[in-house]
């Protein structure tokens, strides 16, 4: 019996080939483009699922209480994990790592020198937390004395070729030589410990005994294992009481500890500062990847009951004979359903060159490392075959069912009518370009609001602007002449020299400010800071609403401070706060006094998604900053510029390599995630309507088949070609613009609640309904012409020839 209905399957197909072609293609462009986004909410959903203890790590993070607005930091004392293990019964084990947030490591190899800021100070515990297999050493001693680094396999492969590399020498600029004891496999995107490097805890300048005893030092990344059966909850209440008894008093008004399960960490710490986390991810667009991934599949299965049901009254006649003699219901529903799925199955095949394709793309696009090949197929197949499974039954379920309930009587005498049907299928058609137009609206807003984010002024110039990281300590006492060298650069407008730049990767330090609060006691308040030297107003064309700026005198200025409008109005210092007097000063540290001359106009020197906050800017040789960055204005050609810098960077330091990035290309990754959803907007909404467009010519060519006879009396009679044309596109125009009707206020819903993540965003106008109107109903009307001109230029006879 099976023999027979894939026999009846694969005639059916042949005898309708162009309508079997628009099934296969429109199920395998939905397939593959639900397989790549499914499979990236995947990756991301299993993020930290390498780590066998993942479901029982958890972390602390900290909160200032006396910031100015609600500060979290993921760093903290390296002791509160000391503290907890020793303290609580529950806990297994721990490991504090250290990524110094404002250094790197420079060391050299046979000469050749190399930067690392993708590195963590841990000790040999960290093994015992995190799962990072060992290609070569020993995972029991490695780290677990000083001087001694462990080496990603792809630094290992990078550095050195191969990763047969352990008692290899690593010359550290300023440090010791330290000896390569492991490699071992690295991050695959699948866990928020991104390094290439783990370094055992020997660093001058800082004393790691001193750092494990210091509830003051908030550089460390602390992670506990909860033993089994010791809940999350208890353990928190468990470890509040323990922090409340052990934490000093002056810290008990200072900083409130939370913690967070490590599996938290990926979707759930966007608040957080200072994190080791680096590639945080967003569950709202991961619902939205779903989301588009049911569009492209629910589409194509519309398509797929569209036709099949129009089809329908054309096999009217099979299915009446196949019941005289003898098939029942069932028979009929499973031939029916088994031509769906073999066209699942075709479509499934298809998608699988069709993912192998587009994958590099797709990688480029989410910033993943997707492996798919002949040899990985097997972890996509279930995945595939789900879906595929899914799509067949969705899509041929109807048209099973409703093939099935022709009467027998009226099919064999020729009664072509289907009932209810056409209101079904036009429902469908509708339901179709819903989807459509929803995604062509939502993708309409979200371009606009990436190039309100490019277009937008930010209050300083980030336009050909080149950053240099200052990796060396001996640079700093002679800065000004390599300043004066750079500056004679042809093609330089300026040099300016900053300790912190907006949207590098060094985060913008915070002082405390006091401040006398309502009832005269004086509060701290925190605030942003960073200094600046006399070239940056010129460099960055800071606008100054107030005041004057720093003279270059280096002596007076150093008790100088500007504030921008915002810090102006937290420290209520009125219309003229010119003179007045600030006193501030790093935490732990003693306060100074610095004058106010001048306000800068409000500057975005953080995300768009962020308001702007108070910010004061010093002057380069402020105690309480270093500098760290030299910022070329540049007017020429970059490359030639990059090259006489990196010659002037060798003569002042030639034991690290020249950093250096494009500020404006900085400032653009805090917008990457929006960045590749919008790509991927642009390319769902494409795609939706082209599947849906393909049920639409399909769809045209059944209708012009049905109504040929009816087509050709009318012309007969006297109908114009136009007229024709009309009758048989305007139809489908009614039924988009319902579409259009309806997809408009829930696009409008969703996409505002989208806009509401930024604090400067554009306006959803009436121009981008429009839009979506004209393109929606122009590419309909060019999916329907071809089909419908065909048959009104068509000659009568041929359509009553057989009457």
């Amino acid at each position: 019996m099976l023999k027979n209905y894939i026999k009846i399957t694969f005639r059916s197909l042949r005898r309708n080939a162009g309508y079997a072609m628009i099934n296969i293609i429109g199920l395998a462009i939905g397939i593959t483009g639900a397989a790549l986004l499914l499979n990236y909410v995947k990756s991301e959903n299993s993020y930290e699922s390498r780590h066998s203890k993942a479901d029982r790590i958890v972390r602390p993070y900290v909160q200032d209480l006396g910031a100015e607005s609600p500060s979290f930091y993921a760093s903290n004392p390296a002791i509160l994990g000391k503290i907890l293990d020793e303290g609580l019964a529950g806990i297994e084990t721990y490991t504090s790592v250290n990524r110094f947030f404002s250094g790197q490591f420079n060391f050299s190899i046979g000469g050749k020198r190399y930067t690392e800021r993708d590195y963590f100070v841990a000790d040999n515990s960290f093994f015992d937390v995190f799962d990072f297999p060992f290609i070569t050493g020993n995972i029991k001693t490695a780290l677990a004395s000083p001087n001694q680094v462990v080496l990603t396999e792809n630094k290992a492969l990078a550095i050195f070729g191969t990763t047969n590399v352990i008692g290899k020498i690593l010359e550290f600029t300023g440090l010791p030589d330290f000896e390569v004891v492991g490699v071992v496999e690295g991050s695959k995107g699948d866990t928020h410990m991104e390094f290439e490097m783990l370094i055992s805890p020997s660093v001058p300048g800082e004393s790691w005994d001193a750092l494990q005893t210091s509830w003051g030092d908030f550089s460390s990344s602390t992670y506990l294992v909860l033993k089994e059966g010791y809940d999350f909850d208890n353990f928190t209440e468990d470890a509040d009481t323990l922090i409340a008894d052990r934490l000093p008093g002056p810290m008990k008004s200072r900083v409130k500890y939370f913690f967070q399960p490590m599996t938290d960490i990926h979707f759930n710490s966007a608040q957080l500062q200072r994190d080791i986390a680096q590639n945080k991810g967003d569950k709202s667009y991961s619902n939205i990847f779903i989301a588009i991934s049911i569009f492209l599949l629910l589409i194509a299965c519309v398509n797929y009951m569209n036709l099949a049901t129009s089809k329908a009254v054309f096999r009217a006649k099979e299915i009446g004979i196949r019941k005289v003699v003898g098939a029942v219901k069932k028979q009929l529903v499973t031939q029916f359903l088994l031509e769906s799925f073999i066209i699942s199955a075709f479509a499934m095949l298809l998608s699988v060159g069709l993912i192998d394709i587009t994958m590099p793309f797709f990688n480029t696009l989410t910033n993943k490392s997707f492996d798919f090949s002949y040899v990985t197929l097997l972890e996509y197949l279930p995945m595939l075959l789900g879906i595929t499974l899914l799509v067949a039954l969705i899509s041929g379920i109807y048209p099973a069912f409703f093939m099935t309930r022709l009467k027998t009587v009226n099919v064999l005498k020729g009664e072509k009518s289907t009932g209810g049907s056409f209101r079904v299928r036009q429902g469908l058609v509708i339901l179709q370009f819903v989807l459509g137009i929803f995604m062509i609206i939502s993708t309409l807003v979200v371009s606009n609001q990436m190039s309100f984010i490019q277009s937008k002024d930010l209050g300083f110039n980030e336009e050909n602007l080149v950053t240099i990281d200052i990796n060396n300590g001996a640079v700093r006492p002679v800065f000004k002449t390599m300043q004066n060298e750079l500056n004679q650069i042809p093609g330089v407008e300026s040099v300016g020299v900053a300790s912190r730049v907006p949207g590098e990767w060094k985060n913008i330090n915070e002082t405390e400010v006091a401040l006398l609060n309502s009832n005269g006691i004086v509060d701290t308040v925190g605030m942003y800071y960073m200094g600046f030297d006399p070239q940056m107003l010129k460099t960055f064309d800071l606008r100054i609403e107030q005041g004057d700026w720093f003279s270059g005198n280096d002596a007076s200025d150093s008790t100088k401070i500007l504030l921008n409008q915002a810090a102006v109005e937290r420290l209520e210092l009125g219309s003229n706060p010119i003179g007045s007097v600030v006193t501030m000063g790093w935490a732990g540290r003693p306060k100074g006094d610095y004058t106010v001359i001048g306000v800068l106009e409000d500057f975005n020197f953080k995300s768009l998604h962020t308001e702007i906050e108070p910010i004061i800017i010093g002057p380069w040789n402020n105690v309480n900053a270093t500098i760290d960055y030299f910022i070329l204005k540049i007017s020429g050609d970059p490359s030639s510029i990059i090259d006489a810098a990196t010659l002037v960077h060798e003569k002042f330091d030639n034991r690290t390599v020249m950093e250096y990035h494009f500020l404006d290309d900085q400032l653009a990754l805090f917008y990457e995630q929006e960045r590749q959803a919008s790509t991927i907007f642009k390319l769902g909404a494409g795609l939706t309507v082209l599947v849906a467009c393909l049920g639409l010519f399909g769809l045209a060519s059944f209708t012009v088949q049905k109504r040929v006879k009816e087509l050709g009396i009318r012309k007969v009679l006297g109908a114009s070609e136009w007229k024709l044309f009309s009758l048989l596109s305007g139809s489908f125009l009614k039924q988009v613009f319902i579409a259009f009707l309806l997809a408009s206020p829930l696009a409008y819903f969703f996409m505002r609640n989208w806009l509401d993540n930024f604090q400067f965003r554009v306006s959803i106008g009436v121009e981008v309904f429009l839009i979506a109107a004209i393109l929606t109903m122009l590419v309909a009307l060019i999916t329907v012409s071809y089909r419908a001109l065909r048959a009104a230029h068509s000659n009568p006879v041929d359509s009553l020839r057989s009457e």
